[in-house]
């Protein structure tokens, strides 16, 4: 046999072991992985308008569909009084002297998170920082411009297990 002729013969029975172990050797790519569905969260906050009564919350956590048990914690006292304001998208004025006005006096006047800056319909949702609710310069620029500052408060929703249990992680 020639060199040639013996590399072929070579590769043909590397593929004919390979085909072989391809055959009988189960592979972790067509296996089923368990999954645990039990759920991972046990509460969550969810913030509302000052003046929304527990009738009105409830109202809406039953248009959400949740589909577990839950309980509400009206007014969570453990969580902080939040204050914000509503800007429209178009009120750039507002947030550059916002932005020049806490430059200029050394102060966080908004809360510095994106995660505290919601967009809803053509507003944002700013949430205003302790420092700020009874700082005079702020106030005076959100009189400039007709903004009022609005007081929030949380609600604490627990989710229940079927035998009415509570999730603790």
């Amino acid at each position: 046999m020639s060199k040639t002729s013996k590399e072929i013969a070579v590769f043909v029975v590397f593929l004919v072991l390979v085909a072989l172990w391809g055959l009988f050797i189960k592979t972790p790519a067509g296996s089923n992985i368990p999954v645990n569905n039990e759920l991972k969260v046990s509460n969550i906050h969810v913030q509302f308008e000052n003046g929304t009564s527990e009738d009105e919350v409830e109202t809406i956590l039953e248009n959400c569909n949740m589909a577990v048990n839950y309980s509400i914690e009206y007014n969570d006292k453990n969580t902080a009084e939040d204050y914000y304001i509503m800007l429209d998208e178009d009120e750039r004025d507002v947030r550059r002297e916002l932005y020049e006005g806490m430059r200029k006096e050394k102060k966080d006047w908004t809360v510095p998170s994106l995660s505290h800056v919601i967009r809803r319909g053509d507003y944002y949702v700013i949430m205003v920082s302790e420092q700020a609710i009874n700082d005079e310069t702020f106030l005076a620029i959100l009189d400039k411009y007709d903004i009022q500052m609005k007081k929030s408060f949380w609600c604490s929703i627990r989710f229940e297990k079927p035998d009415g249990s509570r999730y603790w992680i």
